[in-house]
């Protein structure tokens, strides 16, 4: 073997060692989130409502609202696809805002909530009238062996003339990354 093919060998090889070190050092810093499916149940409506930066690579990212009308109760499951669809999985935070818009004359009304990962409940609450409250949902680890996340909402206490209330989740995803 000539030196002149050798080096090219190894030239071609450094490129692919450097290009593969980079996207891994990329995906280690960003982490494979894990996405939120829709799969049955009440489908939210999505609406877009700007960008964030959201990470060293990418620009920008979407962040969205999911909303349902409810006028009893909601059930809505979604599936978990992470990177290269289901079957590369990371325990990783749920994260995401909850808040209700009530409909009618509401005065203490309260709707409560939960969140489940496959069976498990891993975030659960109320939210009432008041004005400007929100849930945070920041804290439940969802596991790296869930296939499934379950959102349910339904009245706690439903005054007279409360018609309905609209239940929005604020950029739901389940963050693996460290950035």
């Amino acid at each position: 073997m000539t030196s002149t093919v050798r080096d090219r060998l190894f030239g071609g090889s450094l490129l692919v060692a450097i290009v593969a070190l980079f996207l891994g050092g990329g995906i280690a810093l960003k982490g494979p989130d894990r996405w939120l499916t829709y799969q049955k149940g009440p489908e939210p409506r999505t609406s877009e409502l700007g960008s964030e930066p959201c990470g060293p690579v990418e620009n920008g990212c979407a962040t969205y609202r999911w909303s349902w009308v409810v006028t009893g109760e909601m059930t809505t499951v979604f599936r978990l696809d992470g990177l290269f669809g289901s079957w590369l999985r990371w325990d990783g935070p749920l994260d995401g805002m909850l808040h209700a818009d009530f409909h009618g004359t509401c005065p203490g009304a309260t709707v409560r909530w939960s969140i489940h990962a496959d069976t498990r409940t891993v975030a659960s609450g109320t939210l009432s009238t008041v004005p400007g409250e929100r849930a945070a949902v920041h804290e439940p680890t969802i596991p790296g062996a869930a296939t499934t996340v379950t959102l349910t909402a339904a009245w706690d206490r439903r005054p007279p003339g409360c018609d309905s209330f609209t239940l929005n989740w604020d950029d739901p995803e389940v963050n693996t990354g460290l950035l």
